[in-house]
């Protein structure tokens, strides 16, 4: 993910969504998430990131072009592996709607 040149090559017409962790966990990759949702957003293509490693505190996915973040809320956000949860979060309340109303009739 770190070569936005194969990114871009690597997205083909069925694609619906790219999904990235950045930093990566454990080898701390990172990468261009602007640059990957300019390509995304070129393409059609939703761009979702695991913010977890990073946690919205030190990285703010949102604002540089990604449209779902996610966190593992039981890792760093909990802090002491003593509550589970998860979040997520959408640049677009009509992404978010879709998907909550999937959500709700899918179970």
């Amino acid at each position: 993910m770190s070569d936005l040149k194969k990114v871009k090559a690597a997205i083909r017409p069925n694609t619906k969504i790219v999904w990235i962790e950045t930093p990566t966990n454990p080898t701390l990759k990172c990468t261009d998430i602007s640059g990957v949702s300019k390509i995304c957003k070129e393409k059609g293509v939703l761009l979702a990131i695991d913010n977890t490693f990073m946690s919205p505190v030190l990285q703010n996915p949102i604002k540089q072009g990604a449209d779902i973040v996610m966190h593992s809320m039981t890792k760093y956000i909990g802090g002491h592996a003593d509550v589970v949860g998860g979040s997520l979060h959408f640049n677009c309340p009509d992404l978010y709607d879709k998907l909550y109303f999937n959500m709700k009739s899918t179970g």
